[in-house]
């Protein structure tokens, strides 16, 4: 049943509805601005592959920094499955997950919570009502649909490994990362876009369907070919751990960057590509966990950082391989 709702009823509602997620959280919010608060109730499934984060905002259409900016763009990217969808026209707000769900004013930022007068209508899922038609159901099936004809900023996917007895079910091994708009998103107007739509990327990965994918001399040649574009270029391609290993080796190109995974020169001192690295100096912080080891390319899992680049376990033979103390 339908309930109306406002004030710390309202903020309460909303935060259950990030914590108590199990499979699916939708956030649509045209402006987004994070405080500790948030960060706490979101950081609570940072690790939950299982968890598909879906993030809708809109506005600024030139400067979309103002709907959603680098900081908490940056810590949404962070989530293990997650989708990052800009709608230029959207002005709706709608919090749910797969049990409940709130209709409101309100967007998801920390001002509006603090200062504004906001309400909404809040709806529960239970054993009576699952399978009719219900006002929450409407919403969270137009938020998927308005997701669906958004333009993707950011689309990460889990990797799972199937186990040898399947009814024994599966592994998550690392995610991948599908589409980074990153710089476009940062971009005065916006310049460049992508044709791609929600529904193009899979819901998961495979992992053998990954890793028996034989490589072709023309792969190589090919890939080769790329690698005397400028870093700009690269920025677009897939993450090492997910491409052809034999062309990881491509003269000048024998580092990753620990923050996408694509290919760049090593180089301990500037462990990011070009847009990866304008990114963090705004805030500089050499601390920050980020997603890929500088010398293997493989997922870090936040366990490398621009102070510290190379996952352990490779410190020594990166030394050897590249001559740096």
């Amino acid at each position: 049943m339908a309930k109306f709702i406002t004030g710390k009823e309202l903020e309460d509602a909303i935060c259950s509805i990030i914590w108590d997620a199990k499979e699916k959280l939708v956030i649509v919010s045209p402006f987004i601005k994070l405080d500790e608060y948030f960060i706490q109730h979101f950081n609570h499934h940072i690790n939950n592959p299982s968890l598909h984060l879906l993030v809708v905002f809109g506005k600024n259409e030139y400067d979309k920094s103002k709907s959603l900016n680098s900081a908490d763009f940056e810590f949404f990217k962070r989530f293990p499955k997650v989708s990052i969808v800009y709608v230029a026209n959207l002005h709706a707000k709608y919090y749910g997950n797969e049990s409940k769900g709130v209709i409101t004013s309100i967007n998801l930022y920390d001002h509006s919570f603090k200062n504004n007068i906001e309400f909404g209508v809040f709806s529960e899922v239970t054993i009576l009502n699952n399978f009719t038609k219900s006002t929450d159901m409407d919403a969270w099936n137009k938020c998927i649909e308005i997701a669906d004809a958004g333009e993707p900023v950011y689309i990460k996917r889990p990797i799972y490994k199937k186990k040898l007895i399947s009814l024994l079910g599966k592994d998550y091994t690392s995610s991948s990362v599908m589409l980074d708009n990153t710089e476009s998103f940062f971009s005065f107007g916006n310049k460049q876009h992508t044709n791609k739509k929600l529904t193009d990327f899979a819901d998961e990965l495979d992992f053998a369907e990954i890793a028996s994918a034989r490589p072709t001399r023309e792969d190589v040649n090919q890939n080769q070919g790329k690698s005397s574009q400028t870093e700009q270029t690269n920025q677009t391609e897939v993450p090492y751990f997910v491409s052809n290993r034999n062309d990881a080796k491509v003269e000048g190109y024998n580092g990753f960057c620990i923050r996408t995974g694509v290919k760049i020169p090593f180089n301990i001192k500037k462990p990011m590509c070009y847009e990866a690295n304008r990114t963090w100096s705004s805030f500089g912080d050499e601390n920050y966990p980020e997603n890929f080891c500088h010398f293997s390319g493989e997922p870090s899992n936040g366990e490398t950082n621009y102070g510290r680049p190379i996952l352990k376990k490779y410190w020594k033979k990166a030394q050897d391989v590249h001559g740096f103390k």
